[in-house]
């Protein structure tokens, strides 16, 4: 295998991210549609989601054969980006499996959850786009992805505060169908998985800005 150039690996670092954002977009998209019950062809629409995770897979293994025989670091060690890229694959991957459920559920959402859920997957979609936008500043300025990576830190903490308002509301407020109530809780705990996730990548970033000083 060929070395890249330093200019091409980023290239491919970039179209991985954009993959990544474009899943984001989707699912953020079909599941405020979906929770609002206002969705056609619901399997088609999620598994455009489901496509998007597959593409990434792709570009993460061309982009770890390279990184690994070229061993460049762009500017981090290679065992540092490694674990960046697996990082964020994990995303897709979590993303993949809110929308393999969504495709599943066979119930319409509670509406008195509806507005909370929406906000839910709002920030799931807002911390995405902050996260690759960290990643990708990591790459220039240390300092503005310092700050971005609080950003995801204090939205997490809004899902956080959102994920246990709609736990109120299913388990105390609502008596009856427990089959309905136990699905919808598995679907939102499903969308604040991957929140938590981007916020333990975002930790494992900044971490990194610690450890290069000199960036």
């Amino acid at each position: 295998m060929k070395k890249l150039k330093k200019a091409e690996l980023e290239k491919l670092n970039a179209e991985f991210q954009e993959e990544i954002r474009a899943c984001a977009e989707k699912l953020y998209n079909y599941m405020t549609k979906f929770i609002d019950n206002k969705i056609d062809n619901v399997s088609d629409r999620f598994n455009e989601v489901i496509e998007c995770e597959k593409k990434c897979d792709r570009l993460k293994e061309i982009y770890i054969n390279y990184l690994f025989t070229d061993k460049r670091s762009l500017p981090f060690f290679v065992e540092d980006r490694y674990k960046i890229i697996i990082s964020l694959d994990e995303i897709s991957n979590k993303s993949e499996l809110v929308a393999r459920y969504a495709q599943v559920f066979p119930f319409e959402f509670f509406e008195d959850i509806r507005k909370d859920t929406k906000e839910l997957i709002k920030l799931y979609h807002e911390i995405i786009n902050n996260l690759l936008d960290c990643t990708l500043l990591m790459e220039t300025d240390f300092s503005g992805a310092y700050q971005i990576a609080f950003e995801v830190e204090n939205k997490r903490r809004e899902a956080f505060n959102l994920k246990f308002k709609l736990l109120d509301i299913i388990f105390n407020k609502k008596k009856e169908e427990s089959l309905r109530i136990n699905l919808t809780w598995n679907l939102i705990s499903l969308i604040y998985d991957v929140i938590s996730w981007a916020e333990q990548t975002s930790d494992y970033l900044r971490g990194l800005i610690i450890k290069y000083p000199s960036r």
